[in-house]
């Protein structure tokens, strides 16, 4: 938490829940953007690089859609040339990091590409993206929490969708081996 309250942290369970809650409704509106693709990326900045991270390893566990979580200003070194018209990019956007966000979407979008962005109400990302599944007001901290929880119950909506278990993710060891 740095330099931030931690008194902060207590209203946590209750955001958690109304995070869930909010993420339920809406989850459905970004299936079909998602259902008929093997690939996708998650970009995040700041501290939404980690949940970006995050995102995409629990897709890629329950799923079998390869996807990557990367920094959204390092996306155009590479990655950009495999945007093609419907190609899904999931942003994680703090409050404090819309502009930049708003950037990565228009680039990406010129390519045609379908943006999902995970986070507060904001009019801009609303206009901009192709859809916004929000998650409720919590401040730049506090938000990088609760925006994992949309990620995980797509990821577990996908796994549903395409058949697989997500409760036993293939391929998977969760324990460590030493060589």
């Amino acid at each position: 938490m740095g330099k931030h309250k931690t008194s902060d942290l207590l209203t946590l369970p209750g955001l958690l829940e109304k995070t869930i809650i909010m993420a339920e409704e809406q989850i459905h509106n970004f299936e079909y953007l998602l259902d008929s693709w093997n690939d996708m990326y998650f970009l995040g900045y700041g501290s939404t690089y980690p949940i970006a991270l995050e995102g995409a390893l629990k897709l890629k566990e329950i799923t079998d859609i390869h996807s990557e979580g990367l920094l959204s200003t390092e996306f155009k070194h590479g990655p950009l040339a495999a945007v093609r018209k419907g190609y899904p990019i999931i942003f994680i956007a703090s409050p404090n990091d819309v502009p930049l966000i708003i950037s990565g979407i228009n680039e990406v979008a010129c390519r045609g590409a379908k943006t999902i962005v995970i986070g507060e109400e904001n009019q801009q990302l609303r206009s901009n993206a192709s859809g916004l599944l929000t998650i409720p007001a919590a401040g730049s901290i506090i938000d990088s929490i609760l925006e994992i929880i949309p990620l995980q119950l797509l990821a577990y909506r996908l796994s549903i969708s395409r058949g697989f278990d997500p409760d036993y993710p293939r391929n998977l060891s969760k324990t460590l081996t030493v060589d």
